[in-house]
Parts: C-alpha cells; sequence; structure tokens
C-alpha cells in the first residue's frame, strides 16, 4: 500500500509553546488575507535572501520529489523584521499547527506562473480534518548576521531559536483521507514567505514504463 513519503527537516528549538487553546480547521485556513506587493528595493526584508531548490524536473510515478527553502540574511547586521503577512500563496500545508514558521510551500496540478498561480488548487500532505493546535503570538523575527539562524521573538517574552531551513520529500498527496501517488502530468511547486519573496518551480510525472 502507497503511503505519503515525507521528510522534513525544520530546526526548531520549542519544547513547550504557548497554547491559545485553538481548534483549527484546515480546509482554507492558508489562503491568503491580503494582497500580495512584490518586495521594494531598500527595505529591510529585501536583506533576506529566499532560495528554493528542486532536486529533478521529471519522476516517474512512484519516485519522488524533494524540495529545499532556506531564507538567509544577506546583511552583516543583525535584521529585525515584524510579521507583515505578505504572503504571495499561502496555501502552504506541510503539516497542520506549524504558523511559527515564516516561509512555507505549496503544490499544484498543473503549469501555473506568477499571473495565475492562485487560481490553482493545493495538495495537501495530510489529511483533511480538525487539529488541535497550540501557537505562539510573534512579535518579530531576529536574523543573525549572514545567516539563516534566527530568535522568534513572543508577546509572553519567550524566544524561540530557529534555523530558517526547509526539506521536504513526498511522493503524493492526500485527498481527504485518502492517500493519492502522484500522477502523470506537470505540477508547480510554490516556495513564498511572508514578506513578499516568491520562487516557482515545475516537475513532470511520466509513466513508470516511458
Amino acid at each position: 500500500m502507497k503511503s505519503l513519503t515525507l521528510y522534513i527537516i525544520t530546526a526548531i528549538s520549542i519544547g513547550a509553546i504557548v497554547a491559545f487553546g485553538a481548534i483549527v480547521s484546515f480546509s482554507h485556513i492558508f489562503n491568503q488575507n491580503q494582497p500580495y506587493q512584490p518586495i521594494s528595493e531598500n527595505t529591510p526584508q529585501s536583506m533576506l535572501s529566499f532560495n528554493v531548490s528542486v532536486n529533478s524536473t521529471q519522476i516517474k510515478v512512484g519516485q519522488g520529489i524533494a524540495m529545499d527553502i532556506v531564507l538567509d540574511n544577506t546583511s552583516p547586521n543583525v535584521l529585525t523584521l515584524r510579521p507583515q503577512h505578505n504572503w504571495p500563496v499561502r496555501q502552504w500545508s506541510i503539516l497542520p499547527c506549524q504558523f511559527y514558521l515564516p516561509y512555507g510551500m505549496a503544490l499544484f496540478e498543473g503549469n501555473y506562473s506568477v499571473e495565475n498561480m492562485t487560481e490553482g488548487k493545493h495538495l495537501p500532505f495530510y489529511r483533511s480534518g480538525v487539529y488541535m493546535c497550540k501557537t505562539i503570538g510573534i512579535v518579530d523575527y531576529v536574523f543573525q548576521p549572514s545567516s539563516n539562524k534566527a530568535v522568534i521573538e513572543t508577546y509572553n517574552s519567550t524566544n524561540y531559536r530557529v534555523t530558517m531551513q526547509y526539506h521536504i520529500a513526498f511522493d503524493g498527496y492526500y485527498q481527504g483521507q485518502k492517500f493519492q501517488t502522484l500522477t502523470p502530468g506537470v505540477y508547480t511547486l510554490v516556495g513564498d514567505d511572508e514578506w513578499g519573496h516568491l520562487s516557482i518551480n515545475h516537475f513532470i510525472v511520466t509513466n513508470s514504463t516511458s
């Protein structure tokens, strides 16, 4: 029986996260809630380097594909950024209950571009349902000089050290409660962050006999 092949590396030292006690439904929770504005030059967020890479542009049915996201401070100085929620897509659904990460990705079936990417229906990596989520009230993200190391500062003065990188490998997605292996066709992977950085990659799935 096929199962989701999902490997995630996200270095974050969060032990006891402050709980707001909310029950969250994840049907459309990641839709963007304000217009996306491209990043302007000479702004603090322009000091960030948002890099997304995919390990292949073509796979066969049954094979997996991997995506890596890295968010770096290119400045030699400490960079402090408040959450802006300027998500180009914000349909990220790698795992539920990870609101604290300021970046993410969305998988779409089809060939999408900047012009029409918000028209695509994202393919989730977990079963649909209701999840008990613990959240934190984020004040800002403090990036170390010339590094992808950062500290999340919260409203209750608790700080969490984070490495701003993410690795995911997958060979399918969920349709409701059912796992679906990637079928032949073109797929679009969109990586974004809440300061307006955006990266679009495409890959093709072919029949295993071709």
